[in-house]
């Protein structure tokens, strides 16, 4: 499914899989952090930053209260994104020259760097968005990514936000397809601005 695919790639390359190693030709973003404390311990390998996390990295934005990032013996970045009430992270990710947006929201976002593996867990929700407006839209109580054979799944549970159940929404093409041709008639076939701002260094 589209909108959890783009969500996968957005942490994989967050995270620097040796698994997905960028070529020359590639322009690596910056990533840049804003939180209230960071500690890194070298022997551990762990990062942890707390306390109103803001990450950015190109036209993708992690918001969390915590962020873990640790790196096992092979060398494969893992990451763990949490709140400390009940508000959820925030996943989102920007396609500019198609005038998309991915929007994830969850308790908790985990990523196997080494099995590819992305979760939203508690609440979680996955929303795909053209031209601002939703067209595609997975809810349940952990969504669940496989990027290495392309396969999802969603599962309900008591966190889920519908009753236990899973619940998918997928609107007509036609629908996703005219919210692309008004955003491409009002920016004149440009891409569309970012509306994710990296504040200055």
């Amino acid at each position: 499914m589209k909108i959890i695919s783009a969500l996968a790639l957005s942490l994989t390359v967050l995270l620097g899989s040796l698994a997905h190693a960028q070529t020359e030709a590639e322009q690596e973003p910056e990533t840049l952090v804003f939180s209230d404390t960071l500690s890194y311990d070298d022997i551990t390998k762990i990062t942890q930053f707390r306390g109103n996390v803001i990450l950015t990295r190109g036209l993708f934005r992690l918001t969390s209260d915590n962020l873990d990032i640790i790196e096992d013996d092979e060398g494969f970045r893992h990451g763990t994104a949490t709140m400390n009430n009940t508000e959820l992270v925030e996943l989102i990710e920007e396609d500019l020259e198609n005038y998309e947006m991915v929007r994830a929201l969850g308790l908790e976002a985990k990523y196997n760097g080494k099995t590819e593996i992305v979760k939203m867990i508690g609440q979680a929700v996955v929303t795909r968005y053209v031209c601002g407006q939703p067209v595609d839209n997975v809810r349940g109580e952990q969504v669940v990514y496989n990027s290495k054979n392309k396969t999802y799944e969603a599962l309900g549970g008591p966190q889920s936000s519908e009753h236990g159940r899973v619940r998918s929404l997928v609107q007509p093409r036609s629908k996703a397809d005219k919210a692309f041709e008004e955003c491409h008639s009002k920016y004149n076939g440009k891409p569309m601005p970012s509306s994710i701002k990296t504040p200055e260094i």
